[in-house]
């Protein structure tokens, strides 16, 4: 195998699905800590942190997916470059950094990625007996506040 096919993703668990971001993409990832809360912020926003004298604005993956707002007890940041300023997504915990074959990253079938999926979903890897949902966290990023993102099941 070609070290050039290889793609890492940083892969996480939000209740007992596994999900994955291109490692590229992905700044540093960080214990939680004390979130302020912000007004009026849409409801999957956690709010911020300080970050090395910058704040840092948190988003619950849970609840912008849909799912049940209680998770781990020690949640981790996962911190992404966007293109305004870095962001965090609150995850349950970071598993791995694993090194996939880009070939092993599937499409998801249409009617698994449909409507709002389909603007964030990358593809699935089957690694073994797991499925690891690749995301694009910017696109998550981009959807409405309206939009009721549905995990995988």
């Amino acid at each position: 195998m070609k070290e050039d096919t290889l793609r890492q993703l940083v892969v996480f668990r939000l209740d007992k699905e596994e999900y994955g971001i291109e490692v590229s993409t992905v700044r540093e990832i960080h214990d939680m800590e004390d979130v302020a809360k912000v007004h009026r912020a849409a409801s999957h926003i956690e709010g911020v942190v300080n970050l090395r004298g910058k704040l840092l604005t948190v988003v619950n993956l849970r609840k912008r997916f849909d799912m049940n707002p209680e998770g781990a007890a020690n949640p981790k940041i996962i911190v992404v470059d966007a293109p305004d300023a870095p962001v965090g997504f609150m995850v349950d915990e970071v598993l791995e950094v694993a090194r996939v074959p880009a070939e092993a990253i599937e499409k998801a079938p249409a009617y698994v990625a449909s409507g709002i999926e389909a603007q964030y979903v990358v593809g699935i890897v089957k690694l073994e007996d797991r499925l690891i949902t690749v995301i694009d966290p910017l696109k998550i990023l981009e959807l409405p506040e309206e939009s009721s993102v549905q995990p995988r099941r």
